[in-house]
């Protein structure tokens, strides 16, 4: 799954492979279910094991599965609920250990914007590729072994200044047709932040399930 510029969508279709193993369209309380039972099981196993191996393989999740499989999963559940969140935390960090280069270069021209955001995501200053990818490995960490709140507000901050950054390369940008794609990206990232932001205070309120 391409990476280049982020996408927070379920995939158009499945494999063939998995095609053949839905007999027909799934029933929406069902495929609900599925989604909230497999994201509790996945915390459960991280914070009832001592084994820094689970927690490793936890957050490689995506590299090894890989995103379509989380997706036909969490994709379609909301962002104020356990495997919504987590859907997402997974694509930011799937995106910034693909395309890292591009994800500080965005992140540079928002860190500018909006400094208590910055304080907040944690990053470097000033930030680089081993950096960012370090924290985003934290991050997705702390949302199984340490504060899920948290991690969420951090992955939220990340976004919200990611989004800033596009903006303003969107408006530098010459080429029309480019400009536009950079501006339509900006507000999607800018969307997802906020509801990553919202996670994070339902998680607090003991909400998010």
């Amino acid at each position: 799954m391409k990476m280049s510029t982020p996408r927070f969508r379920r995939p158009a279709s499945l494999s063939l492979a998995d095609q053949d193993l839905l007999p027909g369209e799934p029933d929406p309380a069902t495929s609900t279910d599925l989604a909230h039972r497999s994201a509790e099981a996945l915390v459960a196993q991280v914070r009832q094991s001592a084994d820094d191996e689970v927690v490793r393989r936890v957050v490689a999740l995506a590299q090894t599965e890989g995103l379509d499989d989380l997706a036909a999963l969490w994709s379609t559940s909301p962002a104020g609920t356990l495997p919504g969140a987590l859907w997402r935390l997974y694509v930011l960090h799937a995106w910034v250990q693909r395309d890292p280069e591009d994800v500080v270069r965005r992140y540079r021209e928002g860190s500018r914007t909006v400094p208590g955001l910055r304080y907040l995501a944690g990053l470097s200053e000033p930030p680089d590729v081993p950096s960012v990818r370090r924290t985003l490995d934290q991050i997705l960490r702390g949302a199984f072994t340490g504060d899920l709140a948290m991690a969420l507000g951090r992955a939220a901050a990340v976004l919200m200044l990611v989004s800033y950054g596009t903006a303003h390369l969107a408006d530098a940008e010459p080429d029309p047709r480019r400009q536009g794609e950079l501006t339509g990206e900006a507000g999607r990232l800018l969307s997802t932040g906020e509801e990553l932001a919202v996670a994070a205070r339902l998680e607090e309120a003991g909400d998010l399930s």
